[in-house]
């Protein structure tokens, strides 16, 4: 009875132990469990937007690479003049003869191009119909009327525009603009990148896997049949892959990237139906001997704003290892490890911060002068804008550029040039409010936002820096002065009413003698 008892007692016993450590098994389960999804998805949180701003910066780059080009080779009155014969001839012989001529003027530098992998150069007469794609130059004369969105924005617009779109035989991250003979509009010329050029740029980032697909409407809808082989169906429901952008790389194998997506599929489907930018976590031990990879989807948008495309970005996250290696450790000594995990997680994420801070300082301040440029200035215009209005709070603006600013350069070389920018900058940043918004807008052009300031006294801020730089020893250059537009701005006012007003007076100024400053509520 004794011995039965014993062992009643043992068996109680352990099963009480068993209990207990079941109990303290499971709470620690439940507890490493709960940490580390917390983790990864701190860490996914962050992944879709560092992912975003590095597709932003790639687009940037592209859009003003296609501007250079147009800058220095195709707003020439050699091409120009084509264009305006082009577009007032009906005769085909003829126009087949323009069309040969504008070929053989640009050929070399159409060549030359696609070493900054422009795929597209397209010039269109008005109407949108395409006049010569020097891509596929025996294809021409094709309305683009309905397929083109980015054409019908110019045409009716007149000015340039940069957007991605789908066309009769390419997709590409559009750069549009309008040809002028003149004041007259002869036509538009497209410059344009496919997603393999962006994918080249985001590749130096990070030498990692990129893929491209395409919704499938949108290509069955505008592509030409002939040109439908340049796509192949993806595992993604209503997706097409561009074919040019599927590239094996250095990370992550095509083979091994199917494989991904095939896991993924289901999860992935429910989220792109909303046109998410999102990350996923995945993690699979006969992929890369379980490497914890995270896949990013950032939507791509036309030019009416809806979602045509995805960006697919496969990314070994180390730092998602070391989460799973440091929950291992959590689960044998949970309380001591949490201090551990918790700072190392700190330093991963003030790391992640100041990469985006130091990213986001270059892509907003200007180069020369560290004020602010164009990019920093939109990304805080609008902010600013809503916030006066709300408040009634008065805001005025100052335009102004550098007079003769291209013979400075001429007469005494860039260098010099450079010198007189940023001792311009000095001298205005020595005169304004710690509040007021100082930027380079471009070249020699700057712009300077005054809160709380009437339109008076900002004519009188502008007229003293006027005198200024006037009144300066810039070396070796003798004399240096400005002119100047200041308005204010007004009920009803958009960001582009308020700077087109600004700009309209400055060149009224300039049209005054120079070196002055003309101010107006409005140009009535």
């Amino acid at each position: 009875m004794q011995l039965k008892n014993f062992f009643k007692d043992t068996k109680s016993i352990i099963i009480s132990i068993i209990g207990t450590f079941v109990l303290l098994e499971s709470l620690a389960v439940i507890a490493v469990g709960y940490a580390k999804n917390t983790e990864i998805n701190n860490y996914l949180s962050l992944s879709s937007p560092d992912f975003k701003s590095h597709i932003n910066i790639a687009n940037s780059y592209l859009s003003e690479v296609s501007k250079i080009f147009y800058d220095l080779k195709i707003n020439k009155p050699e091409i120009t003049d084509i264009m305006y014969l082009a577009s007032k001839e009906k005769d085909k012989v003829r126009l087949d003869l323009l069309r040969k001529k504008l070929f053989k003027k640009l050929g070399l530098t159409y060549k030359y191009m696609h070493k900054y992998n422009v795929r597209q150069l397209h010039f269109q007469l008005p109407k949108e119909i395409s006049f010569l794609r020097f891509h596929r130059p025996n294809m021409f004369g094709d309305s683009l009327v309905g397929i083109r969105k980015t054409l019908e924005y110019v045409n009716e617009n007149r000015t340039p525009i940069s957007a991605f779109e789908e066309g009769r035989i390419f997709n590409g991250f559009r750069n549009v603009y309008p040809i002028y003979k003149g004041k007259e509009f002869v036509g538009t010329v497209e410059i344009s990148f496919s997603f393999s050029a962006m994918q080249e740029i985001l590749s130096r980032i990070d030498s990692t896997t990129y893929l491209f697909m395409i919704n499938k409407k949108i290509v069955d809808k505008k592509v030409f049949a002939s040109e439908k082989s340049n796509y192949e169906s993806s595992k993604f429901e209503s997706y097409y892959y561009d074919k040019n952008t599927l590239k094996d790389t250095t990370q992550i194998s095509l083979k091994e990237v199917d494989i991904i997506n095939k896991d993924i599929l289901e999860k992935v489907n429910k989220r792109i139906k909303n046109d998410e930018l999102f990350s996923i976590y995945y993690n699979n031990k006969d992929v890369y001997d379980g490497h914890s990879i995270v896949i990013s989807f950032a939507p791509v948008s036309n030019l009416d704003n809806k979602v045509v495309a995805y960006i697919v970005h496969y990314l070994f996250a180390d730092f998602i290892d070391i989460i799973n290696r440091n929950m291992q450790l959590l689960f044998i000594a949970l309380s001591m490890l949490a201090f551990i995990l918790t700072a190392l997680f700190a330093l991963v994420l003030f790391n992640e911060r100041k990469k985006q801070k130091a990213i986001h300082d270059l892509v907003v301040h200007d180069a020369l002068t560290k004020i602010y440029n164009r990019h920093g200035v939109n990304e805080i215009l609008n902010q600013k804008l809503e916030e006066f209005k709300r408040d009634k709070r008065n805001l005025s603006i100052i335009f102004f550029d550098i007079d003769l600013f291209k013979n400075v350069n001429d007469v005494y070389g860039h260098d010099i040039g450079d010198y007189v920018l940023e001792n311009i900058t000095k001298l205005v940043s020595a005169e304004i409010r710690s509040s007021d918004i100082f930027a380079r807008w471009g070249g020699e052009e700057f712009i300077i936002f005054l809160p709380n300031t009437k339109i008076d006294n900002a004519k009188e801020i502008a007229e003293k820096l006027r005198q200024i730089i006037e009144e300066h020893s810039f070396s070796s250059v003798e004399k240096v002065t400005c002119s100047f537009g200041v308005t204010q701005l007004l009920e009803g006012d958009t960001k582009t009413s308020f700077l087109k007003r600004v700009d309209e007076l400055l060149y009224k100024a300039k049209n005054n003698g120079r070196n002055c400053v003309v101010s107006a509520l409005n140009l009535n």
